[in-house]
Parts: structure tokens; sequence; C-alpha cells
């Protein structure tokens, strides 16, 4: 498998992966096109989606900064679950130096339970501190969210770090007026 950066001009492959994100975010959670395409001229910003030759398997969208990772979004195509996709991407995005940070929404349903699951046998650490989700829309409501790290429990001064790095950066591909 093999992860890669679309471009918007190669609109076959593009609507696969653009198509994905809609499908799997809620509307609050996604930005529009146009904030999506400068966020994509940010070097921090790595918008990558995984093929095995023609197939396409998912997405996984992460910001890199300093020593971190932040995977802001990471989805599979639903056809494909349950083959061991989601896993792959994580190994390769935990495949580095960079301490990996994430969030999951509240345990509130067995999928969110599911979620969790799946990412502590990958290695991650629900942490004891909350991250209150940038609305990307003007319309919707901020969430809070629970935090994971790898390879280990991050500190309070990287989530100090965390949180500045959002609002210094992520905040400005967003609707919501700064």
């Amino acid at each position: 498998m093999e992860l890669k950066v679309i471009k918007h001009s190669n609109s076959v492959q593009w609507n696969k992966v653009w198509n994905l994100y809609k499908e799997s975010f809620p509307l609050a959670e996604r930005r529009k096109l146009e904030d999506h395409l400068r966020a994509c001229k940010n070097e921090f910003f790595h918008p990558l989606s995984a093929w095995e030759g023609n197939q396409f398997i998912g997405i996984v969208f992460y910001w890199e900064w300093k020593n971190y990772r932040y995977v802001e979004y990471l989805a599979v195509d639903p056809e494909l679950h349950g083959h061991g996709y989601g896993s792959q991407i994580i190994k390769q995005i935990k495949d580095s130096q960079h301490t990996i940070i994430l969030e999951i929404d509240p345990l509130i349903n067995e999928l969110s339970v599911r979620r969790l699951q799946f990412y502590e046998q990958a290695g991650f650490s629900l942490t004891p501190y909350r991250f209150v989700h940038l609305p990307y829309r003007l319309d919707s409501e901020t969430q809070e969210l629970l935090i994971l790290s790898y390879p280990q429990m991050i500190t309070k001064e990287q989530h100090k770090e965390f949180l500045n790095f959002i609002e210094n950066n992520i905040r400005n591909y967003c609707e919501v007026p700064s």
C-alpha cells in the first residue's frame, strides 16, 4: 500500500478522495473545498490517500511540525472495512520519530468504543486531556473530543504546544472567523 498526495487537477482520483472525506465525516468536522485547497498549500499539511495499485483504499490527512504529527482525518473506503487497511495506514504514520496525536469522539456508543479500542490496539494511549474541536463551519457547534497519543502519553506541556499549533495554524483553514 502506498500513501500519496492526489492533486485537485487529477479529477478521477481526486473525486474518490474528496467523496470519501465528505461521506466519512460530519459536515461540522469538514472543511469547505476552498479551505481544504488553501490548507494543501501549507508546508505542515499532508493530505495523503492510500492506494494499492489503482485501487483506492482511504485517506489520512495530518499536520506535521517540530516532532509532532496530528492526524486530523483517517478513513477507509467502507467496502474495505475489516481488511486491516486502517491498521496499515496507522502503521505507516507511526513509522517516524514524531509524537503522534489524534482525537476521537467521546465514548457515547459502541462505534466510539470500538474506535478507541482500534487505536489502543495500535499502541495509542488515551490521555487525560480534552480538546474542543474547532467548528469548521459558521453554523456548527464546538465539540469536546478525547485525545490519544503515541508512542506514549503526551505531557501537559506537549498538550499546550498542540493547542497552540491548532490555534495558530489550523484555525486559519476554518470558515469560522478568527
